[in-house]
């Protein structure tokens, strides 16, 4: 069987889309599968998707980027402004509500050892993956934390790796992927009403899933 690289973008709390997706690709012990970030926040179930996440990590070869928003979950378990910041305009509300009446204390370990064992970014002979973008002329192992998950997507330069980039992050308002040759940018807003997305990254086709369990392939 063909190995495939299938790369997921961000998901945002949307389990019912996640599993379809996952259901849809129909993954094989021979493909590698790179998860952008943002798996939290937004939408109705961060819980279901964090326990899908950890429940599928021992059984496919699964790779798992951190996201901006795994980051603004960590600073809001500190209280304070981080946390009111993150409830009022990063959708943090609705994770919370997600795991049930104690609030962030609600979150098991189990959780935050997954969020805090997520990759900064993975590299292949042929691609970098990161969950928002590169700086052209840094060698990778020497990316900010704040170009990884934070800087939007643009008009990114080629890396000088020679290598293609693929991220999420930067949602996409045409809910499809931006594909710039050298980068392709896989956030098509699913947290906001678009979709999800999985790039087979050797033919840049594509499988979607919003929301309301509506599929659709690209190719």
């Amino acid at each position: 069987m063909t190995k495939r690289t299938l790369a997921i973008g961000d998901i945002h709390g949307c389990l019912n889309a996640l599993k379809i997706l996952w259901k849809t690709i129909n993954p094989q012990p021979s493909d590698q599968i790179i998860f952008v970030g943002d798996y939290v926040d937004r939408g109705p179930n961060t819980k279901g998707v964090i326990d899908f996440l950890i429940e599928i990590k021992n059984k496919y070869n699964v790779i798992f980027l951190s996201g901006n928003h795994e980051e603004k979950l960590c600073l809001a378990r500190f209280g304070g402004s981080e946390i009111k910041d993150w409830l009022a305009h990063w959708g943090g509300k609705e994770t919370l509500e997600s795991y049930g009446q104690n609030g962030i204390d609600a979150i098991p370990e189990s959780h935050w050892e997954f969020i805090r064992t997520c990759k900064p970014y993975h590299e292949t002979n042929s691609h970098i993956f990161v969950h928002a973008n590169l700086e052209h002329d840094v060698p990778l192992e020497c990316q900010t934390p704040f170009t990884l998950i934070h800087k939007k997507f643009g008009s990114p330069l080629p890396h000088s790796s020679g290598k293609t980039m693929i991220c999420g992050h930067t949602a996409q308002q045409s809910h499809h992927p931006k594909n710039l040759g050298h980068a392709i940018c896989i956030d098509t807003d699913l947290g906001r009403g678009g979709w999800l997305t999985c790039l087979h990254v050797e033919t840049n086709n594509y499988w979607q899933v919003n929301t309301k369990g509506e599929t659709r392939f690209n190719q």
